[in-house]
């Protein structure tokens, strides 16, 4: 394992939150901000726009996929600035108003990198810290995806007042500013997948609970993501500015919620920080069930926030300390894809679910089970990864 001197931790962790800033936070939790302002411009119709975001996701498996299936050495600061640099031209690109074709292939092409970068920094920056300070390292890089939900809610509606074009410039113009300051920042390194051996590949058992527990969180995550604002602003009949403030305190908290975490984490033990935050986050999601007051609203905001972000981070630290650091990439990988899908499912099910009950306490109430349910399956992985620990030890 690399010193602190030799490989800078913490000038990477910063490069790796610029990453994540750019190539997740903005590059997909930006779109969101969007939307209106592209159906009323009438670049796109409703159901078009929600059409490019389904790329945009296509986009973010194929490159979480493609880093997982990828077997050759990885020059980490080339690969991370050439990752980010398409993110930016991507943006760019978008403020030219060509259709629905020419936005896909930009769309498609920054889930894409997304997918990659998400992939590829756990490896480059959490996969190299020493386990103490795994935590730490690992919460400034991931700060980078909430840090953009947070920004993008906030800032985007501002400069949206210079029209469409001028905005995506806008974003490209920063991402590309954060693209240089990498390349300049980022300590070189070299990634070495581990080689593939013949034969059916097993997945870590812990590993595999890991991720099943991962992949339900989504159902915690999605409810206050997609859902709460509306519930705030049209179920208890509050308006628009009240959900809002509430969205932004959900910004806040996946913003620093990570850095936080991960000092926890490297206290207490990934597995073990990752079990308690699910019951966290089980008891926020359950809020809406009990009371509307808005405090209470906003107390549960901030904890689905901090836990639904900081499950990226405690999750990948957690596969980092059950796998040799060159299967970090391929375990990582397919964490990510699974999250993917199972976050795209449930936001178009639990979708369907409320046009069809107009219930948003059917949602929080699956919700709530589902994180529950997310610690049952990590409290699993870390007791049976105890046992194989003490079994290696005799």
């Amino acid at each position: 394992m690399e010193t602190e001197q030799s490989f800078p931790l913490y000038r990477a962790a910063s490069c790796g939150l610029l990453a994540m800033l750019v190539g997740v936070g903005i590059a997909r939790f930006g779109y969101a901000p969007l939307v209106p302002a592209l159906v009323a411009a009438h670049w796109f119709t409703a159901s078009a726009a929600f059409w490019l975001g389904t790329v945009n996701l296509v986009g973010y498996l194929i490159g979480a996929a493609s880093m997982r299936a990828w077997h050759k050495p990885i020059h980490t600061r080339a690969a991370i600035t050439v990752l980010m640099g398409l993110t930016a031209f991507s943006l760019v690109a978008s403020a030219f108003n060509g259709g629905i074709l020419y936005a896909a292939i930009w769309r498609l092409l920054t889930g894409i990198t997304g997918g990659g970068l998400m992939v590829l920094m756990a490896a480059a920056v959490v996969g190299r810290a020493p386990p103490a300070k795994r935590g730490q390292v690992g919460g400034i890089t991931f700060a980078g995806m909430g840090t953009g939900i947070l920004v993008s809610g906030l800032l985007i509606p501002r400069i949206l007042v210079f029209g469409l074009p001028a905005t995506w410039a806008m974003l490209g113009a920063f991402s590309f500013a954060a693209t240089i300051a990498v390349w300049l920042m980022m300590p070189p390194a070299i990634i070495t997948p581990a080689v593939k051996k013949p034969g059916k590949q097993v997945l870590n058992k812990p590993v595999l609970l890991l991720i099943i527990g991962y992949s339900l969180c989504a159902f915690g995550f999605v409810p206050h993501m997609l859902f709460l604002a509306s519930f705030i602003a049209i179920g208890l009949q509050r308006g628009v500015a009240a959900g809002a403030d509430v969205s932004a305190v959900l910004g806040i908290a996946a913003a620093f919620g990570p850095p936080i975490l991960g000092r926890i984490a490297d206290r207490f033990g990934f597995l073990r920080t990752l079990t308690f935050g699910y019951v966290i986050m089980a008891a926020a999601v359950a809020v809406p069930l009990l009371t509307g007051n808005q405090v209470w609203l906003a107390v549960s905001a901030a904890g689905v926030g901090a836990m639904g972000l900081g499950a990226v981070l405690l999750t990948s630290g957690a596969i980092a300390s059950l796998v040799e650091p060159s299967k970090l990439a391929a375990n990582w990988g397919l964490a990510t894809m699974t999250y993917a899908v199972f976050q795209a499912g449930t936001a178009a099910a639990f979708s369907t679910l409320f046009h069809a009950t107009g219930s948003y306490q059917l949602l929080f109430g699956i919700g709530t089970v589902a994180a529950l349910t997310s610690g049952i399956f990590v409290f699993a992985a870390e007791r049976l990864s105890s046992r194989i620990d003490q079994d290696h030890g005799t």
